[in-house]
């Protein structure tokens, strides 16, 4: 079991990957942002459409990453209510298998996430010194919050990865446009 207990090893994630919690609050605020360019004007099939039988698609990446933000919320208000708070084990990976996604509608997700991330980069720019905190997570020990929220980064890099490469498939013809093409919710408004 890893234990970050040590405000030193806070200090090493900080130096190793930007010390600057405006700089992860920026590129949080960013992924919201760059999720929506790239689902909106696919159509209905093209969001529901898995490069491979074992991939997800675009609403079930958008689905995770809308229930990643949750539980991650709850666990970022938790460390800067109380240091040392319990946070729980991650389970959004789990929705896209355990819910149907791919039978919801993008723009509900999209929203969702995108607003649970608003509370979510307000949350942390209002911080202050509990930055330093750490949580209690089940299986990993005392976590510090800046690595937390760097491993949110990495997570929603590696879901923006997914959504490129599923437009460049098919921008490449992987699928067929259809007319029917999803509108952001600010342009129907």
């Amino acid at each position: 079991m890893v234990q970050y207990s040590d405000r030193s090893s806070n200090r090493y994630a900080n130096r190793q990957y930007g010390s600057n919690q405006r700089w992860l609050t920026k590129a949080l605020r960013e992924v919201a942002h760059r999720v929506e360019e790239l689902v909106v004007g696919l159509s209905a099939d093209e969001l529901r459409w898995r490069p491979e039988d074992d991939e997800w698609c675009a609403t079930e990446v958008v689905g995770f990453l809308r229930d990643s933000e949750r539980e991650d919320l709850v666990a970022v208000r938790a460390m800067i209510r109380r240091d040392g708070a319990f946070i729980e084990e991650r389970r959004a990976l789990f929705g896209p298998l355990e819910n149907d996604y791919r039978s919801a509608e993008v723009t509900d997700l999209l929203w969702d996430f995108q607003m649970l991330r608003e509370e979510t980069v307000w949350t942390l720019h209002t911080a202050g010194a509990a930055w330093e905190h750490t949580g209690e997570h089940p299986y990993r020990g005392l976590v510090p919050l800046g690595r937390w929220v760097h491993e949110i980064n990495e997570r929603d890099l590696d879901a923006m990865w997914k959504l490129q490469r599923i437009v460049g498939d098919v921008n490449d013809g992987a699928r067929p446009r259809e007319r029917y093409v999803v509108r952001s919710r600010l342009e129907s408004s």
